[in-house]
């Protein structure tokens, strides 16, 4: 590999990590989000029990607890990414095998699908606890 290819590789690997970190804050956004969606929701249970039905009650439950694990694994996940970009990028082993191309792919779908997954459950919890007290 020539000089110019390996400089372009590089810089290339060094957005990647740039956009891995800035994955790894949207991840702990999401984790404080979901903190704040359960504290929410233990905080009006009891108003929202008196507004709606047992099965609205267990389905948003579920979907808190569905989010928090998504996002713990998802958190994983950008850490393993993260670690292996580092190890490429402090080793200046610039071979770069199409897996780390799929991988980054995965994650950029398995980001963008926890964002929405977190707004639609944020929706549902807000228009459960709206008017509650």
């Amino acid at each position: 590999m020539d000089l110019i290819s390996e400089s372009t590789l590089s810089t290339e690997l060094q957005e990647l990590y740039l956009q891995n970190k800035e994955w790894m804050s949207q991840v702990c956004f999401l984790e404080d989000e979901s903190r704040f969606y359960q504290k929410l929701f233990g905080e009006k249970l009891f108003y929202i029990g008196k507004k709606h039905t047992a099965k609205e009650i267990d389905a948003i439950t579920k979907s808190l607890a569905i989010l928090s694990e998504k996002t713990l694994a998802l958190k994983e996940l950008v850490n393993k990414h993260q670690r292996m970009l580092e190890g490429i990028l402090k080793t200046e082993d610039l071979n770069v095998d199409m897996k780390l191309i799929e991988e980054h792919s995965e994650l950029t779908k398995e980001i963008n699908e926890q964002l929405l997954a977190n707004r639609i459950v944020k929706s549902d919890l807000f228009r459960m606890v709206e008017g509650v007290d």
